[in-house]
């Protein structure tokens, strides 16, 4: 390869490697920052599970909480981004087992994210498509699928609800994540092993002590109170989803800045090389021709 291809690949391969280093700090970066924020949802739950200790409403009858349909509701969470390496197959093979052999009219399934939408369609599977999580708009996207969700399983469209999604295990490892969404009767039922029932039990039960006054009927307030819930683990899921999404960019741009660096070094190693034996080339060129400018001054000399 010719000196001058050699500089400009060079010098191409150095803006590349400045350009990964960067993304792959913003990346760390990103993934930091968020994940400082998430101790909120810890003091969401002790404020939550403080309505539990007043009244119970695990005889209920109602679609959020018991599930009224054979139709499995799955939520797969995919990433628009790049440089993520294969967790957004990862997500989908999650979500293809969690069909667990149902044909595709005994699930309901909602799409979050292009590149889940563009598998599924490819498949021929009908699906509920909503936009990539947005890191400046989780809230109102959780809203608004918990909204799409809900109304499903109480129209009977949809009666468990499970959610397949990507969860960082640490900065440099994730883990594809199945949980159950609805029916969410062990939200209520304090003898069920959930958070909200670990935490009442540490607190005790306020109604014990007297009297509570109900306006709202109980079916109402299992629907706000699900609706809530339901909101809140979105929430929670797309964070986990953004969080894992900017450690597996980290991780993957980090493998190519490896890799860059060194092609780098060996392209730097061949520019030194040709450049000296450019240079080397020269000087003999250059001995040469006075070599040659000797020769021709001593005949001249001998012929005079």
């Amino acid at each position: 390869m010719q000196l001058m291809e050699l500089r400009k690949e060079l010098k191409f391969n150095s803006e590349l490697v400045q350009l990964i280093e960067t993304l792959k700090n913003i990346a760390a970066s990103q993934y930091h920052i968020l994940e400082k924020e998430k101790e909120r949802f810890d003091r969401f739950m002790d404020a939550f599970a403080e309505f539990f200790r007043v009244v119970d409403l695990a005889d209920v009858e109602n679609p959020l909480v018991t599930g009224a349909s054979d139709i499995l509701g799955l939520v797969v969470v995919t990433s628009d981004s790049g440089f993520m390496g294969g967790l957004n197959q990862g997500v989908m093979r999650q979500a293809i087992q969690a069909c667990d052999g149902r044909t595709n009219d005994q699930v309901a399934l909602v799409v979050i994210g292009d590149k889940g939408a563009s598998s599924f369609g490819d498949q021929g599977r009908t699906f509920k498509f909503f936009q990539g999580i947005s890191q400046e708009t989780i809230y109102e996207q959780a809203v608004a699928i918990k909204d799409y969700i809900v109304q499903e399983v109480l129209e009977r469209r949809m009666g468990r609800v499970v959610v397949a999604y990507p969860r960082p295990l640490s900065f440099s490892a994730q883990e594809i994540r199945q949980i159950d969404l609805l029916p969410c009767r062990q939200l209520f039922d304090r003898a069920q092993d959930s958070e909200v029932a670990r935490r009442v039990k540490q607190e005790g039960v306020l109604a014990e002590a007297r009297k509570v006054i109900i306006e709202s009927s109980f079916d109402d307030m299992v629907k706000y109170l699900a609706g809530v819930w339901v909101t809140s683990k979105l929430y929670e899921v797309f964070e986990d989803s953004k969080l894992a999404e900017f450690s597996a960019r980290a991780m993957h741009l980090e493998g190519s800045f490896q890799k860059i660096q060194k092609d780098f070094k060996k392209i730097q190693h061949q520019c030194f090389k040709a450049t000296h034996e450019q240079i080397d080339k020269g000087m003999r060129e250059s001995f040469a021709a006075k070599g040659g400018q000797r020769r021709r001054k001593r005949k001249t000399a001998q012929e005079v």
